[in-house]
């Protein structure tokens, strides 16, 4: 299910946008402050999210209570994205400019693990993709 929850995601931000944030066809620089968007559920966004933030965020998901996913990015179509609990483990993604740079982690992370991986991505460090092995996800 939570494949499908995270495929029908990208499919609706493929399509219609996650906002009405500009995109850009480049990866934010390494190591800079980063202008991010983190979507909590489709039912809140939290802009530039702090540590805190996102790890409070990452405990506060549950599968059993609604469709827990976040989303973490700078445009509609550069992000990062997961789905999962705590006792579950988490599905990860990411996307890089565009559809053909869509990637999924061979497999599921530890809360631990994709918190590390989200407040990585936030402060523009590439640490959070040796997190896992990644797959091309291909249309």
């Amino acid at each position: 299910m939570h494949h499908t929850v995270l495929v029908s995601i990208v499919l609706l931000v493929a399509v219609t946008g996650c906002d009405n944030r500009r995109s850009t066809t480049t990866t934010p620089p390494k190591g800079v402050a980063l202008n991010l968007t983190l979507d909590v559920c489709g039912k809140r966004r939290v802009q530039n999210p702090t540590e805190q933030d996102i790890r409070r965020e990452v405990d506060a998901l549950d599968t059993n209570r609604d469709e827990a996913f976040l989303i973490l990015g700078a445009t509609d179509m550069t992000y990062i994205q997961t789905t999962g609990d705590r006792k579950n483990g988490f599905l990860v993604e990411y996307q890089d400019s565009d559809a053909g740079h869509h990637y999924r982690a061979k497999r599921k992370l530890t809360a631990d693990e994709i918190g590390n991986a989200l407040v990585s991505y936030s402060i523009g460090s590439d640490a959070w993709k040796r997190a896992a092995e990644w797959e091309r996800i291909t249309w």
